[in-house]
């Protein structure tokens, strides 16, 4: 018994990244971020071009990962220059201040034809609960994507002026991704 104990624990010594198999990675080269909004009764779109996301799960299962997302915010684009410099300002995304958005993983469990997350959300200084519904494909390298609706107030974005009317500006932001994970090792 001791002898097979002793041959495992060279094997893990021997190939060490065995045990971080299951760790991906992806960002703006792998896939898209984008976010899903209304003003004034017309629907807008953009994207993030900047971000990072990691994952870690065992075999492949996504109940068992721990995922872990950070998001330039002055990265975020709609195609429309003044929309976008209000965007970044103060009122709304207040870049200068607060650089980046994260959101961490907590439990994951099967709901409907996915998977549902909840995790944490830190914007605007604010840390709180935001759930995100999830799927992972099974191919290789394998697709993550998912939906997330934000309450935008929730966070103070749209701060200020009229924005805060959510007659004006909806106050649910739809957020949806899809993105390649590509092995990593987190050494």
């Amino acid at each position: 018994m001791a002898k097979e104990l002793k041959i495992a624990a060279l094997a893990l010594l021997i190939a060490p990244g065995l045990a971080l198999a299951d760790c991906f990675r992806a960002d703006q080269d792998d896939g898209r971020i984008e976010f899903i909004g209304v003003a004034e009764g017309s629907r807008f779109t953009g994207e993030f071009g900047e971000f990072t996301v990691t994952l870690c799960m065992d075999e492949r299962d996504l109940a068992t990962a721990g995922i872990d997302v950070e998001i330039t915010m002055a990265s975020a684009d709609t195609g429309n220059e003044d929309r976008d410099s209000e965007l970044l300002g103060e009122n709304f995304f207040n870049v200068e201040a607060f650089p980046k958005a994260t959101w961490e993983s907590g439990d994951i469990r099967a709901e409907g034809n996915g998977m549902l997350a909840d995790g944490k959300l830190t914007m605007r200084g604010m840390t709180g609960k935001q759930p995100v519904r999830l799927e992972l494909s099974d191919g290789n390298p394998p697709v993550l994507s998912g939906s997330a609706e934000i309450i935008r107030l929730k966070w103070d974005v749209g701060i200020g002026e009229d924005f805060e009317d959510t007659d004006f500006i909806r106050n649910r932001v739809d957020l949806a991704f899809e993105l390649r994970l590509q092995p990593y090792s987190k050494e």
